[in-house]
C-alpha cells in the first residue's frame, strides 16, 4: 500500500516537472507575460499556471513581479537570464573560455 501512495507521488513530481518546464518554455518565447496571458496561451487555470510560476521562482528560473494591467493589478513573470546565475568571477571564466 506504501509504494501505491509513493508512485502516486512520483507522478504529480513528474507530471509538475512536465508542467513547469512547459510553463518556462512559454515565458521564454514572451516573458514579462501577465499569468492570465499565460494561462490562456497554454489553455490552463491561472491557479495552475501561478503555482507553477512559484515553484519556478523558488528554483530561480523565473522572477515575478508586481504590475498593473488595465489599471489592474497584476503580476508579470520574466525568465531569470542564466548570467543571473553565475558569480562575476564565474562569468570572467567563461568569458576568457577558448573554444
Amino acid at each position: 500500500k506504501g509504494s501505491n501512495m509513493q508512485a502516486a507521488r512520483d507522478a504529480r513530481a513528474r507530471e509538475g516537472a512536465d508542467t513547469d518546464y512547459k510553463l518556462y518554455e512559454v515565458i521564454n518565447k514572451k516573458p514579462g507575460s501577465s499569468a492570465y496571458d499565460l494561462a490562456k496561451e497554454l489553455g490552463w487555470s491561472s491557479g495552475k499556471v501561478y503555482g507553477s510560476a512559484r515553484r519556478l521562482e523558488k528554483d530561480n528560473w523565473v522572477r515575478i513581479e508586481k504590475a498593473e494591467r488595465d489599471g489592474r493589478p497584476a503580476l508579470k513573470i520574466t525568465p531569470v537570464k542564466w548570467h543571473e546565475f553565475l558569480t562575476p568571477e564565474e562569468i570572467e571564466e567563461f568569458k576568457n573560455m577558448e573554444f
